[in-house]
């Protein structure tokens, strides 16, 4: 007997530290880090970088080298009438050669670079919040999922302990057989609503499976194998604290917005730069010259759009009527929040209020199929009538302890919804 009991237990403790135990928690972390939609942060990332780069690049010198080469039917002509005067001045030639270095260097550019930055440096921001908000979005299918397969979960448990009872009941009646004081049908009744039973634990496994597989396919290999779900435990709720990624993503929108009009009104500032030029030709500056000859050349210049018909002005308009659209974006995401809110909550007191209830049905109906068990047993019920006594408790049964599991997901969702899970 000792040497049966190790056995057992050490079965037993095979098969617990065999299986995998996941919380809600973990089930969210594992979703978002194998979604492939968080390897967009770094390239993000990686574009804002080289967004910025070209930003600066602004203020880096520009060198263009150029050559040219060509041939002018006419040039100028220089000749005098007087022939007293003994100057003769060279004929300019028709060929011209030329090869050019030309600079130029930025000294004032009214800002726009440092705009630039800033607006590249919002824009990313926004982009990077738009992956979190997508992210987060992972949560409320993860939760579906979790407590669908929590739920079907305890649907097997309370069909085993239907079976349980029928099989108790069927040894029972066996023995009244046996005895001559019931007849052999009435055990076939228990006999059919066995097989019923185990034929709802066959699809109860079905549909845990598929709910099981789609929660894995999000979560990632890590969710494998033999794993539990751990059940929840949500005390309260805080109405009113709402912490959504999309808020921040409004934000960081607003703020590159506002960026954007800074940056369209830099571009009317004067822009003041130095250049220069050398180069190799025939001829060179001195067109007179008809050598080859080197020269250079170096300057600064200012540049300053005075009027731009408007152009700067409907752009910022443009990106004000843009502000009012995320505004409006912002208050219907609220009322879409708020209605959600609305509808969790109303479940969550339609599951108290229900389950203090559930618990009083539970023990009487249970009452009352210990009592027609009796009179089966002394023959005065019928195993079809037992049967659907036996039925109304399982029913009760299960009642309260999906109800329990629904409300954890009433108050998961609605944690989800504020942005507080």
């Amino acid at each position: 007997m000792k040497t049966f009991l190790t056995g057992l237990l050490l079965l037993v403790s095979a098969v617990v530290w065999g299986q995998k135990t996941f919380t809600l928690t973990e089930c969210h972390l594992l979703a978002i880090e194998n979604a492939p939609r968080l390897g967009d942060k770094e390239l993000i990332r990686q574009m804002g970088d080289l967004k910025l780069d070209q930003a600066g690049t602004t203020w880096y010198p520009s060198m263009n080298l150029n050559g040219k080469i060509s041939y002018q039917s006419d040039v100028v002509t220089v000749t005098l009438t007087d022939p007293t005067i003994p100057v003769e001045f060279p004929q300019i030639p028709h060929d011209q050669y030329g090869l050019n270095l030309d600079l130029t260097q930025n000294l004032y550019d009214g800002g726009i670079a440092r705009t630039k930055k800033s607006y590249e440096e919002a824009v990313t921001e926004a982009d990077m919040q738009k992956v979190e908000v997508d992210l987060y979005g992972l949560k409320g299918k993860v939760n579906s999922y979790f407590f669908a397969i929590l739920v079907l979960q305890e649907n097997k448990r309370n069909l085993g302990i239907h079976l349980e009872n029928l099989e108790a009941r069927e040894e029972t009646m066996r023995t009244a057989i046996a005895n001559g004081t019931l007849l052999e049908l009435e055990v076939k009744v228990i006999e059919v609503e066995k097989l019923k039973v185990r034929q709802s634990m066959i699809e109860v496994d079905s549909r845990r499976s598929s709910f099981l597989g789609a929660l894995k396919i999000l979560c990632g290999e890590d969710l494998s194998g033999d794993i539990v779900l751990e059940m929840p435990h949500f005390e309260e709720y805080n109405a009113g604290q709402l912490s959504r990624p999309e808020y921040r993503l409004f934000d960081l929108k607003h703020k590159s917005m506002e960026a954007g009009k800074e940056l369209v009104g830099k571009k009317r500032m004067p822009v003041l730069y130095a250049f220069g030029q050398t180069g190799y030709g025939k001829p060179g500056y001195n067109m007179m010259n008809p050598d080859w000859d080197f020269y250079y050349m170096v300057g600064a210049g200012l540049q300053w759009k005075l009027w731009d018909w408007s152009h700067t002005k409907n752009e910022k308009q443009v990106i004000g009527y843009q502000q009012q659209v995320l505004q409006n974006q912002r208050a219907t995401f609220d009322k879409e929040l708020e209605s959600l809110l609305v509808q969790e909550e109303a479940l969550i007191e339609q599951y108290r209020l229900t389950m203090e209830m559930e618990e009083q049905v539970v023990a009487l109906q249970q009452e009352i199929s210990e009592n027609a068990a009796v009179k089966l047993a002394n023959g005065t019920m019928t195993a079809t009538d037992y049967v659907t006594e036996l039925n109304k408790e399982s029913l009760a049964r299960n009642r309260p302890a999906t109800h329990q599991i629904q409300l954890m997901q009433a108050m998961a969702n609605y944690l989800t919804i504020q942005g507080n899970l």
